[in-house]
């Protein structure tokens, strides 16, 4: 989809709403080849599922570890 909006020269943002770490480390794979971004879901959570992102006054930090660099929290686990 990213391909195609740029082929017809159109901008590209995904977002989330109260998406957990895991989904927001997904979206940001795609951050070099997005215009605009809304990735602060995990920060309405009262408790995330994951870590591996940190956000500094709008400045996004991955972890770097492999896959979605993320570490579960399992807190749904029995």
């Amino acid at each position: 989809m990213i391909k195609r909006a740029r082929e017809i020269d159109l901008k590209v943002m995904i977002g989330c709403m109260n998406e957990s770490t895991i989904g927001s480390a997904a979206i940001a794979q795609l951050l070099p080849f997005i215009d605009e971004v809304d990735m602060d879901g995990p920060l309405l959570l009262a408790e995330d599922l994951a870590t591996g992102i940190s956000y500094d006054y709008g400045k996004i930090t991955i972890s770097g570890k492999p896959g979605l660099g993320i570490d579960y929290c399992g807190l749904f686990e029995k």
